[in-house]
């Protein structure tokens, strides 16, 4: 059987895609909450850059969260995140990027989400 089971085997067989299997095991929990990050960035072959900016963590799991910025940051990349939101008192966490997704591009600018799996725990500022 292909990979996701019986489900699976049998939307193929029907000519239908079969359902996404979700790989987190961890519920996530639903939020929006301002942040900031930092992220490297290469100048040239000899320099970096701190880019320093504001974004929306809008959920997260035990082990990953998803970000609203007007940045792209490249798979791999990490950011350091800081969140204000109450339940966390000023959470600071590394984080690396998984995938980015663009969600609108227009006179207003860029946004997108941005799905992370936290590198290096939460630690309370």
């Amino acid at each position: 059987l292909p990979v996701g089971g019986p489900a699976a085997h049998e939307a193929l067989r029907r000519g239908s895609k079969p359902r996404r299997v979700e790989r987190r095991r961890e519920t996530r929990q639903k939020r929006i909450s301002p942040c900031t990050y930092g992220l490297m960035r290469s100048v040239d072959r000899d320099g970096v850059i701190l880019e320093e900016g504001h974004g929306t963590a809008v959920d997260d799991s035990p082990t990953g969260l998803r970000l609203l910025l007007g940045v792209a940051p490249a798979e791999g990349q990490l950011l350091e995140i800081q969140t204000g939101d109450s339940a966390f008192a000023n959470a600071t966490c590394l984080a690396e990027v998984c995938w980015t997704k663009p969600m609108r591009k227009d006179s207003q600018g860029a946004l997108y989400l941005v799905g992370c799996r936290v590198s290096f725990g939460v630690t309370h500022a």
